[in-house]
């Protein structure tokens, strides 16, 4: 099941499964290193909201995060993933 990453709860790993790429925001977000099958997480904030994405923190506008489509990682995926690094 996708979401939007906005719809997302605090401190709950997910996976990108894709960015909007009509949104004007997609490119500035690919940049700061979104992209499909990266692990992010939201971690505090209204707006702007902090995102650790990879292994950096960013501070986004809560309007950016609606470009982003998420989908919840299992427990077993975030063993390995952390196991990978």
């Amino acid at each position: 099941m996708t979401f939007s990453l906005e719809h997302s709860p605090r401190w709950v790993s997910n996976q990108v499964v894709s960015l909007d790429d009509t949104s004007e925001w997609a490119k500035h977000l690919r940049r700061v290193g979104f992209r499909e099958g990266v692990e992010v997480e939201v971690l505090s904030g209204r707006d702007p909201v902090m995102v650790r994405c990879q292994n950096s923190c960013v501070a986004l506008r809560r309007c950016m995060l609606g470009c982003v489509q998420v989908c919840a990682l299992q427990k077993a995926q975030r063993r390995m993933s952390s196991a990978a690094q």
